[in-house]
């Protein structure tokens, strides 16, 4: 099935894929080849592409998944990060930084998201 994961700003993945596992804010869900029209809301967690050439992992900050008639997957994210481009250590220092501060709540989540995306799947 082909798939397509992109930002505004950016395309993170555009290819053919087996498997593609995202989460909804209700919990873990994965779509396949000849899976029914649908259209969901992701949540702030990792989203996984598998291809058969491996696996392609983000960390997505909010958006939607389309299932296509035709059965094309189309992500539409707010914003998202590659594995590879996380720093888990910059992460856990800029975290302990922070704190618990209600200020820093948006901030805050987001690295969370990175570090849980990083910890399961890098």
């Amino acid at each position: 099935m082909h798939c397509q994961v992109r930002s505004a700003e950016r395309v993170f993945f555009d290819g053919e894929a087996t498997m593609v596992v995202a989460e909804s804010p209700t919990g873990e869900f994965a779509i396949m080849d000849g899976h029914a029209p649908l259209l969901a809301a992701v949540g702030d967690a990792p989203l996984r592409v598998k291809t058969g050439d491996g696996e392609v992992t983000l960390a997505c900050y909010g958006g939607a998944l389309r299932v296509s008639n035709d059965g094309t997957v189309s992500v539409l994210v707010e914003d998202a990060t590659p594995i590879e481009e996380i720093d888990l250590e910059g992460v856990r220092r800029r975290l302990a930084e922070i704190g618990d501060r209600p200020e820093n709540e948006g901030e805050r989540r987001r690295l969370l998201v990175l570090e849980r995306t990083k910890e399961r799947h890098g």
